[in-house]
């Protein structure tokens, strides 16, 4: 017979995962020596074994939990130790074959494409990543084959930004500034991830044909999470605003995606329940058509978590489905838990519609239970403007740390600013989506459509202006206040979970 108190399995699990997530963020910000973590790591062990003898939950619980947390450890050490040793490389030229293996970056004036080394001065060598800066012309697509002469680099951290961080969570150590670059082949590598490129390539151009600038890059923000297009003075106006989230196409706006696709099916007399399955086919589809990165990926999965947790009318029981989706996303590269600002967002304001907004929903009502999953309940998240007016502040409220800790800066009319653009971003998205759809079936319904979108897409922008114009309308603040705020959150968190 088990003895100890017993926990909740949902808690327990939720716990669990904590435990390990906290491993990986505690050993990105210390390294402590192999031989430590491997005793703690052992010394969990036989706290479990005699949990597990005694028969002792409690014992178990916490054996499991500091197992967890060790093994997130080794996770990011193994993660750092994995990464190829370049000394002799740098600093020297550099003559190499390559292969572009991810849809390049570009700007008004550069492109910046990694590829995969794998040939140097005649040599096979163990294979590595190098970001490559060159001239915006020619192009360069994923797939193509290129040779490359210059002198390789070692990355280097400017201002505050930790660029050395922000290339190793994508296992790149070394630079190499406006090469000699010669185009050998090209149709290399994974052939899905080139077929999705250029089907990426052909909706940007659909785009592009049909609405000016900076209204596409502003879309390309919102459906593809690119920012590089975006013009310095609408990336300035967007945090003063505190709108930087909604370019960073979270799980969120995928939600919201979802929902404006359920909304439109049921005006047609679709039934609910296809319609939200069709709405989330539309989800993945939208995925595969803007090229299937990780972030839309990461994003895709999250919103179509909680898409299923509103039609069952249970969105506060997806903490665990949404954490365990991290959880897995970290395992395959922990690195992003720390570096990757995309997903940081992404997760957080997801957090926010899962847990934060049924909670306040609730206190709003004076219940002291959540609402069950009865038929007419499933319908109304998809519709209330009440409920979206719930969602926007409780995504706001959790991605508010992390942009003060990010800009050092906290925008005073955020929240008002994001429920007057947020609302139309699904309308932005949706008519985006079939822009480009369209473009691949006939133009002048692309450019009816792309008309369209541009009112939304001008709509937000001159919000954003008008609220960033605003005298003080964000105000400067030391990166070390999201502290105490994460406190206070940790606070709130056990209030509204008792």
């Amino acid at each position: 017979m088990f003895s100890g108190e017993k926990l909740p399995k949902s808690k327990v699990f939720l716990f669990l995962l904590l435990g390990f997530i906290g491993g990986v963020a505690a050993r990105s910000f210390f390294a402590p020596t192999f031989e430590a973590v491997f005793i703690l790591f052992a010394a969990s062990a036989v706290v479990l074994a005699v949990g597990i003898l005694r028969l002792n939950r409690r014992i178990i619980f916490l054996g499991a939990l500091f197992i967890l947390f060790f093994a997130g450890i080794l996770r990011f050490s193994y993660a750092e130790i994995a990464r190829p040793d370049l000394s002799n490389f740098y600093g020297k030229e550099f003559k190499a074959q390559g292969i572009v293996v991810s849809e390049p970056e570009r700007s008004k004036s550069v492109q910046r494409i990694t590829i995969r080394v794998f040939e140097t001065s005649k040599k096979e060598i163990d294979p590595f990543k190098l970001l490559v800066t060159v001239g915006r012309y020619p192009r360069y697509e994923i797939g193509n084959k290129i040779l490359v002469h210059g002198t390789i680099e070692k990355p280097e951290n400017y201002s505050e930004f930790d660029y050395v961080s922000y290339l190793a969570r994508q296992d790149i150590f070394a630079t190499l500034f406006f090469p000699q670059v010669e185009k050998i082949g090209k149709g290399k590598g994974n052939q899905l991830m080139i077929y999705l490129a250029r089907l990426k390539h052909s909706f940007e151009k659909n785009l592009e044909k049909v609405i000016p600038e900076p209204h596409v890059a502003f879309l390309k923000g919102l459906t593809l999470g690119e920012r590089e297009s975006l013009p310095a003075d609408l990336v300035e106006n967007f945090n003063r605003t505190g709108t930087t989230h909604i370019v960073a196409l979270s799980g969120y706006n995928i939600t919201m995606l979802g929902r404006f696709f359920v909304l439109g099916l049921v005006l047609f007399t679709v039934p609910f329940r296809v319609s939200f399955w069709i709405a989330t086919a539309g989800i993945m589809l939208f995925v595969l058509l803007t090229g299937a990165s990780p972030s839309v990926v990461r994003a895709g999965i999250m919103g179509i978590l909680v898409l299923i947790a509103q039609k069952e009318g249970r969105l506060y029981q997806m903490t665990n489905a949404l954490v365990f989706a991290g959880a897995i996303m970290i395992l395959h590269n922990p690195k992003i838990l720390r570096f990757d600002a995309a997903f940081q967002l992404s997760f957080l304001a997801t957090l926010g519609l899962i847990y934060l907004s049924p909670r306040i929903e609730r206190m709003l009502d004076g219940r002291k239970k959540f609402k069950t999953a009865d038929p007419a309940y499933k319908e109304k998240p998809f519709f209330s403007w009440k409920q979206t007016l719930i969602e926007t502040l409780s995504a706001q409220f959790m991605v508010l740390p992390l942009l003060i800790y990010l800009f050092g800066r906290v925008s005073l009319i955020s929240p008002i600013s994001n429920i007057a653009v947020i609302v139309a971003v699904p309308y932005a998205m949706a008519l985006g989506f079939v822009t480009g759809g369209l473009g691949f079936l006939w133009h002048p319904l692309a450019q009816i459509s792309g008309w369209l979108t541009w009112l939304i897409l001008e709509y937000q922008i001159r919000v954003i202006e008008f609220f960033a114009q605003i005298p003080a309308a964000s105000i400067a603040v030391g990166k070390w206040v999201a502290i105490p705020l994460v406190v206070f959150y940790c606070y709130v968190a056990f209030v509204l979970s008792r």
